[in-house]
């Protein structure tokens, strides 16, 4: 509901501040309780203990103690479990010597009476013993093993060299123990070295972006990270996301004016949008980060070039953020359709008589309007669907002609999972019939859709169905069935009279008629005016009586007053004389 109301652009007054649900229990301290799978390693003299050893002598010396007792087959087999489920709880405790000794005391009171197997069954134990290069490599991996604890890094290249050489998932543990082990709610001083952390996050990021090739696993561990950090200190994450945009947007006017036509971002740019959908909401009706993001991405796709297949690549990945932003929402995005048809229009191989109109930055005809024009009809069999390979987006170098084929068609099958989205999106739209049809007319009608691969052609014809799946939004002008009351004029209308004064009739009856209409309304008039007069008379006499009931009932009252005053003053007068007396 709250993200609803917020996508209406329905905000409330900030005073009203509703209290969040938090458990007794909780401590607020942002610690998760972690259960440690890892065995404890004990050193002694800077030398691994040999735990084991040690409790495999205890274990023998117990053995031979009590090998002179036997007993029955059914007590050696019993003892024997206990004897294996004693050892196995020495190998899962190497760092408690007082579990080593209960252990070893254990094994020889559940040995006794074992006889000669158990002796036999002890000798392969010896030989489970760890070498010394076992040792060597338990000791190498505890050396790298991370710390629990970490300091927050004060600079870039502090981080940078925290994080260097480590694994994607040690990387990701290192940043979650910063932000752990360094709570704003453990010292005062830790809420301005975190917002640092997430800048300098921010910028990491940005950098693994930029790596040929770009390190994208990592960059997607490490959204969660910024996510967090994102909701403790969310005026840090928004001056951040407010500081990149603008400097993008800077970049972007700059080349419109000193080169009248600009290049579509970088991959880091382009992943730095990703994450600002990702950490804020998108779906508001005014955000200080997500309105500005979708104004600079129209301005992408409305302003830069599309004379590569580089761009191509860029212009569609754009087109994916802008539905992912809008995918709950479902605001229109005109730029999105647009930058779509053209896409498509560089697939069509005959440009005359077109039927639809080709907005900038593309053009209908000229030097790079068949880039996505199929050359080798025979890369078609050999071509997979798959995902848009990402390193199309660091630009282009030398690949040869089947590579560049199959970046068509894959490029081909991403704009239509795009026109499909788009028709999903905007089906409940009343001018959705409008919006769709230059695609509609470019699918239909030019693309050559049988030099291409079945999956391909599969995915068009699913494209093809979502657009005709339309509802009637609404339906055509049309007259009513009724004819209209015309208006009233102001004009007399006109009609002759041929008879003046009294009416007569023109025959007997007609006069009858007349006489007795007229003897009818005089005898109705008297009869009313009699009813009226009786009316009159009765209500007179009903006053007169309630009147005349009223007096004698004042009169009653007023001798009743008069009996009582009189009596009331003769009591008094007998009082004062008692008072005298």
């Amino acid at each position: 509901m709250e993200r609803l109301r917020r996508m209406r652009g329905d905000f409330e007054d900030k005073s009203k501040k509703t209290p969040k649900h938090m458990s007794a229990d909780d401590l607020n301290d942002g610690f998760f309780l972690e259960k440690i799978d890892n065995p404890c390693l004990v050193y002694k003299d800077g030398k691994l203990e040999q735990q084991d050893d040690e409790a495999e002598e205890l274990g023998d010396e117990h053995e031979e103690e009590n090998r002179e007792d036997e007993d029955s087959d059914e007590d050696e087999d019993e003892e024997e479990n206990q004897s294996e489920e004693s050892d196995e709880d020495d190998h899962s405790d190497l760092g408690d010597d007082s579990h080593l000794d209960q252990d070893s005391e254990s094994e020889g009171e559940h040995n006794e009476g074992a006889g000669e197997k158990k002796a036999v069954e002890s000798s392969p134990k010896k030989e489970k013993a760890p070498s010394e290069e076992a040792r060597q490599a338990m000791m190498v991996a505890a050396k790298t093993q991370l710390p629990f604890t970490f300091s927050v890094p004060e600079s870039y290249e502090e981080l940078q060299s925290l994080l260097a050489g480590q694994e994607t998932e040690k990387q990701c543990l290192i940043v979650e123990r910063i932000q752990k082990s360094n709570h704003p709610s453990l010292s005062a001083g830790n809420k301005p070295k975190l917002e640092n952390l997430f800048g300098f996050l921010w910028t990491y990021i940005g950098e693994l972006a930029t790596r040929q090739p770009a390190e994208l696993k990592t960059i997607d561990r490490m959204v969660p990270q910024l996510y967090d950090l994102s909701q403790m200190f969310p005026e840090a994450a928004l001056s951040f996301a407010q500081s990149t945009l603008r400097q993008s947007v800077q970049e972007l006017e700059d080349q419109l004016q000193t080169k009248g036509r600009a290049t579509f971002p970088k991959l880091d740019k382009l992943i730095y949008i990703k994450i600002t959908g990702a950490l804020f909401p998108t779906s508001d009706y005014r955000h200080a980060v997500v309105t500005p993001t979708l104004v600079h991405l129209s301005q992408i796709v409305t302003k830069c070039s599309v004379t590569s297949l580089r761009e191509v690549a860029a212009g569609l990945f754009t087109c994916c953020l802008f539905l992912d932003f809008v995918s709950f929402s479902k605001r229109f995005i005109p730029e999105v359709i647009s930058f779509l048809l053209g896409i498509l229009h560089l697939a069509v191989p005959c440009k005359d008589a077109l039927g639809y109109t080709v907005i900038p930055p593309f053009k209908a005809v000229g030097k790079c309007s068949s880039l996505l024009v199929l050359q080798d009809k025979k890369a078609a069999d050999s071509w997979e669907m798959k995902p848009l390979p990402m390193s199309w987006m660091h630009g282009m170098k030398q690949r040869d002609e089947l590579e560049v084929a199959h970046f068509k068609l894959t490029s081909l099958a991403m704009c239509f999972n795009l026109c499909k989205k788009s028709c999903q999106l905007y089906r409940e739209l009343p001018a959705f019939p409008e919006i769709i049809r230059p695609l509609e007319v470019l699918l239909t009608t030019h693309l050559p859709m049988n030099d291409y691969p079945p999956k391909l052609q599969e995915l068009y014809q699913e494209v093809l169905q979502e657009m005709k799946d339309r509802p009637s939004c609404y339906q055509t002008l049309a007259f009513e069935k009724k004819k209209p009351v015309p208006l009233k004029f102001f004009t007399p209308k006109i009609v002759e009279v041929t008879d003046y004064g009294r009416k007569r009739g023109s025959s007997q009856q007609e006069k009858e008629r007349m006489r007795l209409v007229h003897k009818h309304k005089r005898e109705f008039k008297g009869a009313i005016r009699e009813i009226r007069k009786d009316a009159q008379f009765l209500a007179r006499h009903k006053f007169s009586g309630i009147m005349e009931r009223d007096s004698e009932r004042k009169q009653k009252v007023k001798m009743l007053m008069s009996s009582l005053a009189t009596q009331e003053g003769e009591w008094k007068a007998m009082r004062r004389k008692k008072r005298k007396i």
